[in-house]
């Protein structure tokens, strides 16, 4: 990075701390005066994890109805389309608490971490060789706060896990199309979401395998953490398999004026997660509105025994030029040796996926059961 990127980013993060401190004394001054722990889901092994978190000042305390909508509980009210961009824009104006003290109670004993310049908690923590399943880490910070932040631990001996892409792969966003992405961010309520035809029973296949450990899922999208709640609230109503969402922060930072670029930032996480997890190859699903195919196809590339396959979704409306890369790119690395396939739905996936031994017969008659309704 040139002196006068440094410079530029340098300036760009004092503007945003002389905001952050501007909204923070609003906050406060609307009687918002009471830090709030938002817990997001973790994931690790039996012997490591890594747990995360945001403290804001004044939200509402986490419902415990998004976690009980994510595992099958009643639905959300729903909203009129005023108070849905009202809670739309509130997600985004945010009062986070630099610089804190959050106290996470894990089994192997208490473990005190600070909050960085955003509010943030992104700790990875040694834990005493637990029972695969789901952790619950307790989390208190100042004045009281206190949440719940519930964590992913892979089985050691499952062999294969799933990583999937958000917008445009498991929900319609609109993400290549702004004016539409803004539309459906702002003024579209969870319950409206719509998921993508097959998806949900596609994703519970391919981690309920017969015979096998349950099969570990990672959402993984360039969506700021903002929207962490409602993707959770999403994943639970749609009927998609719970998991973490590792999601990004929209911003400057040290390394850039905006949010991480799709492919710094997906890259770095599945390679992450294939280090965390050395016994598992990854199935990648993503769509070919953005990066995933180019992000997928490196990894196919450098770690080829790694990866399963690779399904790619073409966009509603995608360009044919585009289209063609991708078929073309799928070609070259299947003939590499790692299946890769651009579909139009989730049969499709599910029909190869079960010629692979990566889920079994019977479900590709229950995905095209979901997508044909």
């Amino acid at each position: 990075m040139t002196d006068s990127g440094k410079l530029i980013i340098a300036a760009a993060l004092r503007v945003e701390d002389a905001v952050e401190s501007a909204v923070r004394a609003v906050a406060r001054l609307r009687g918002r005066r009471h830090p709030v722990i938002i817990p997001f889901i973790g994931h690790g092994t039996t012997r490591r994890a890594r747990v995360g978190a945001r403290l804001v000042l004044g939200r509402e305390a986490v419902a415990p109805s998004v976690l009980e909508t994510a595992e099958g509980g009643d639905a959300p009210t729903p909203q009129s389309r005023r108070a849905v961009l009202r809670a739309s824009i509130a997600r985004f104006l945010t009062a986070e608490v630099p610089d804190a003290e959050v106290t996470l109670h894990l089994p192997g004993g208490d473990v005190v971490v600070r909050t960085d310049r955003d509010g943030y908690v992104d700790h990875e923590v040694e834990l005493p060789d637990v029972d695969p399943g789901w952790l619950e880490v307790g989390l208190t910070g100042p004045a009281g706060a206190s949440a719940t932040a519930r964590v992913l631990i892979t089985d050691p001996e499952a062999r294969i896990g799933l990583v999937s892409d958000v917008d445009d792969t498991i929900v319609h966003t609109g993400l290549t199309r702004g004016l539409e992405f803004l539309r459906v961010t702002l003024l579209t309520d969870v319950r409206e979401r719509t998921p993508l035809p097959g998806a949900a029973a596609l994703y519970r296949a391919l981690v309920t395998a017969v015979d096998e450990p349950a099969r570990p899922v990672f959402y993984v999208s360039t969506s700021p953490w903002n929207l962490h709640e409602m993707l959770l609230q999403f994943v639970g109503l749609r009927g998609f398999p719970l998991g973490p969402l590792l999601l990004t922060d929209w911003g400057p930072s040290h390394t850039g004026l905006f949010r991480i670029g799709a492919q710094a930032h997906k890259l770095g996480l599945v390679r992450r997660l294939l280090d965390e997890h050395p016994h598992l190859r990854l199935i990648l699903i993503g769509d070919s509105g953005q990066e995933d195919p180019e992000i997928y196809a490196t990894i196919a590339r450098a770690i080829p025994e790694r990866v399963a396959a690779v399904y790619i979704r073409r966009t509603t409306g995608a360009d044919p030029v585009r289209i063609r890369q991708v078929d073309t790119l799928a070609a070259e690395i299947t003939a590499a040796g790692v299946p890769m396939l651009a579909v139009d739905d989730s049969a499709q996936i599910a029909a190869h996926a079960a010629a692979l031994g990566l889920l079994d017969e019977d479900a590709v008659a229950t995905v095209r059961a979901e997508l044909a309704h």
